[in-house]
């Protein structure tokens, strides 16, 4: 059994958000994440998981990827788990001291689901994984294990390791710099466009939709998504032209590995505005 609980340290309130340490204890081992919701509480949101890439801490994720204001807005209750060394098993191979180590982060991101869903008192019909590199692989893994815990995932820089195989529809964004040369290599691919599109038609067959999709461009953003697949699901392929393994940003910022792009075109931008219009059934 798990077991969560806050920690001993007072929470930090800045820019209008409550930041409260949380442990769990998975197979004997204590794991942390941080759950961050505005200051002025909020029941029945949806809660959003943010999963890091590898080498990079919770704080810095936080810092890039642009979920906060969300927060702050009292919109959504966001969670930001703590990887093993910095890394995730998210199987096969992947990735890191949390592969080596055989780390059951699959089985850490249930229970953590559970865990700040009581937490924040959450809408248990939206809850949401994101993923970025090492922390997209394991939403991949995550999602199709367990697909009536989440309501959507979004992913930037990393496509599924394995196929997600039948079952249950799951709505779904993927993302990827065209230049991204980590998906490009990690998946013998000509190019990280051919890797994405080769994901993509996977989670068509999955979803079940059908035909072209539609197409719109923001700058360098080519984002084609389609609707009224099975169950109800929705799917967006996000291509950001001449963009590397960088997280896209909708405003500037001295955070690590990140690309501007502008507010229209950054990617919690079009995560959120995806995200926020899934549930379950």
């Amino acid at each position: 059994m798990s077991e969560g609980h806050a920690a001993t340290a007072a929470p930090a309130s800045t820019d209008g958000t409550t930041t409260v340490q949380r442990q769990l204890t998975v197979d004997g081992m204590k794991r942390t994440y941080l759950a961050v919701g505005s200051s002025v509480r909020h029941k029945g949101l949806p809660l959003l998981i943010m999963l890091h890439g590898r080498g990079i801490t919770a704080q810095q994720e936080s810092a890039r990827t642009g979920f906060l204001p969300y927060a702050e807005r009292g919109l959504v209750n966001i969670v930001y788990p703590l990887g093993i060394s910095q890394s995730w098993n998210a199987g096969h191979g992947c990735c890191g001291v949390a592969a080596k180590e055989g780390v059951h982060d699959t089985e850490f991101l249930t229970r953590l689901a559970a865990d700040a869903s009581h937490y924040f008192e959450s809408d248990l019909r939206r809850i949401y994984l994101v993923g970025y590199s090492n922390g997209a692989k394991l939403s991949f893994e995550e999602v199709c294990e367990h697909p009536d815990v989440f309501a959507a995932l979004a992913t930037y820089g990393a496509v599924p390791l394995a196929p997600c195989g039948g079952g249950k529809p799951i709505s779904a964004l993927m993302a990827s710099g065209t230049n991204d040369s980590v998906v490009r290599s990690e998946h013998f691919s000509p190019t990280a466009t051919i890797a994405l599109d080769q994901a993509v038609a996977q989670w068509q067959s999955r979803n079940g939709c059908t035909g072209a999709g539609a197409t719109t461009r923001t700058g360098p953003l080519t984002l084609t998504s389609w609707t009224g697949c099975r169950g109800g699901t929705q799917l967006s392929a996000a291509v950001y032209s001449g963009l590397t393994h960088f997280w896209p940003t909708a405003t500037r910022t001295k955070a690590p590995y990140t690309t501007y792009v502008g507010e229209q075109a950054g990617a919690a931008t079009i995560m959120w505005d995806f995200l926020s219009r899934q549930h379950l059934a």
